[in-house]
C-alpha cells in the first residue's frame, strides 16, 4: 500500500496565478505555507521592483502572504503596501543617529526565565511567539521576530503563566509577539485557558495581532469561539493604510465582534505610506465605520533598518492638527512616541489651551484655540474661585 505524502502548497509565481487565487478557497494554514520568503519570488508578479543585496536577509527575513501580495500595486514601486513589506537598500544605510535592536528596552524589563515584559505596575506584555504571517520592514522586535534565537519555548510560556498567576497585582495581560494567532487553535486554547484558570485575578485579557489584517482567513468561527470561551475582552489590530481594509477583512472583523470582543486599531506613522492627512482621515473613518476604535498612532521606532520610515515630530503634530476636529471624535487616536529605552508611551499633543499671566498681573487667564484656528480667552478658568462659607445663624 502506497503511503500518502503531504505536498506543501506552492508559491504563486506569476501575476495571473496570484490574481486568480482566492484566499478564502483554502485553509489559512495552506495560505500561510504559500508565503513569499524572497523578493526574487515576486519578479514575475510585480514590476519595477528593487533588487536588494542579499545581506539584507542576514538582519531580517522576508515573509509575505499571497493575500498581501494581491494588495500590492503591480507597477508602482511607491505603493504603500509594497513599502511596508518589500526589502529596501535603505535598510543597510546608516542614519545620522543611533538605532538599536531593542529600542524599547523590553529585555531589561523581561522577568528572568519568562517572556513576560513587566514594565507597568498592574499590567504585563506576554510575548508568546516570534512568528508573524507577514513581516513588516519597520518591525520593532527584529531582535526576536523571524530569528531562531527569538523562539519562545513551551517552558518559557509555562513559567510566564506561573509568574502571572503568582502576582496578584497583575490585572491586565496583553498577548503579543510575533503574533499569537500564528498558533493553531489548540495551542491558543491552552494558553488562554491556563491564564484564566491559574490567574483568576486577571480582569482584562487582550490580544495584539497584525495577522487579522495580513491573513484575514485566520479568523474562523472556531477561533472566535475560543476567544469568547476564555473571555478575551479586546483584540487590537494593526492597519497603516486604507488599502489594507478589504471586504474580506471587514467580513472577518464581524466574526470577532459577534464573539463580544472589543476591537482597537493601532497604526504606525510611516514616511511615504501614511504621513498624509487625507490618508489618515480615511483610514480612521473606515476603521470606526467597521466598529474598530482607533487607539494609538506610534512614531516609527528607531530600530535598525527602519530609519527611512521615520516621520519627524513636527510633521506628526501637523498630522494630528489635520485630523482632530475634521473627523468624528471617536475616530481620533492618540499620537504617541514610545520612549527610548522603556520610557513608555508619551502622547504627542498640539497646544490648544494655554495659561498666561494677565496684563494687570492679577492672576492668569486661559487662551483657547480650536481646530480651525479660532481663538477665545476664558479668564474664569485661570481663577481659583471658592464658594464663600456661610455662617450659621
Amino acid at each position: 500500500m502506497l503511503q500518502k505524502v503531504a505536498i506543501s502548497p506552492r508559491v504563486l509565481r506569476t501575476r495571473a496565478e496570484l490574481e486568480a487565487y482566492d484566499p478564502a478557497s483554502e485553509s489559512w494554514q495552506k495560505q500561510f505555507a504559500r508565503r513569499y520568503t524572497h523578493h526574487s519570488e515576486l519578479k514575475d508578479v510585480l514590476n519595477n521592483m528593487e533588487d536588494v543585496n542579499g545581506t539584507v536577509y542576514e538582519k531580517f527575513a522576508v515573509s509575505i502572504t499571497p493575500y498581501m501580495a494581491q494588495l500590492m500595486d503591480p507597477h508602482d514601486p511607491n505603493c504603500p503596501i509594497r513599502l511596508q513589506y518589500l526589502p529596501s537598500r535603505h535598510e543597510e544605510q546608516k542614519p545620522g543617529f543611533d538605532t538599536l535592536l531593542d529600542e524599547l528596552g523590553e529585555e531589561g524589563d523581561t522577568v528572568p526565565g519568562t517572556s513576560v515584559v513587566h514594565r507597568y505596575p498592574r499590567r504585563v506584555l506576554f510575548l508568546v511567539s516570534n512568528t508573524c504571517s507577514t513581516l513588516c520592514r519597520f518591525c520593532t522586535r527584529k531582535r526576536m521576530v523571524s530569528q531562531p534565537a527569538g523562539s519562545v519555548h513551551k517552558e518559557e510560556i509555562e513559567r510566564s503563566i506561573d509568574y502571572i498567576a503568582s502576582n496578584k497585582d497583575i490585572d491586565d495581560v496583553l498577548l503579543s509577539g510575533g503574533d499569537p494567532l500564528t498558533f493553531d487553535d489548540e495551542r491558543l486554547d491552552y494558553i488562554l485557558g491556563a491564564i484564566r484558570e491559574r490567574a483568576p485575578h486577571v480582569r482584562f485579557l487582550r490580544i495584539g495581532s497584525r495577522m487579522v489584517v495580513q491573513l484575514p482567513t485566520r479568523v474562523t468561527p472556531e477561533l472566535c469561539a475560543i476567544l469568547e470561551k476564555h473571555r478575551v475582552q479586546m483584540a487590537n489590530i494593526h492597519i497603516n493604510h486604507p488599502k489594507e481594509i478589504t471586504p474580506l477583512l471587514r467580513e472577518r472583523v464581524k466574526l470577532i465582534q459577534k464573539a463580544g470582543i472589543m476591537m482597537g486599531l493601532q497604526t504606525v506613522c510611516l514616511k511615504g505610506v501614511n504621513d498624509d492627512v487625507d490618508v489618515l482621515r480615511e483610514l480612521f473613518m473606515q476603521a470606526i465605520e467597521m466598529g474598530v476604535r482607533p487607539y494609538y498612532v506610534y512614531s516609527t521606532d528607531m530600530v535598525e533598518g527602519a530609519h527611512h520610515f521615520i516621520v519627524p515630530y513636527h510633521r506628526m503634530l501637523e498630522l494630528y492638527e489635520g485630523i482632530r476636529g475634521w473627523i468624528s471624535g471617536p475616530a481620533v487616536p492618540t499620537f504617541v512616541v514610545d520612549g527610548l529605552g522603556g520610557l513608555g508611551k508619551l502622547p504627542i499633543i498640539p497646544t490648544y489651551v494655554t495659561e498666561e499671566i494677565r496684563r494687570d498681573g492679577q492672576g492668569t487667564t486661559i487662551k483657547c484655540r480650536n481646530y480651525k484656528g479660532d481663538t477665545v480667552e476664558m479668564p474664569g478658568l485661570g481663577l481659583d474661585f471658592r464658594v464663600p462659607s456661610q455662617s450659621r445663624a
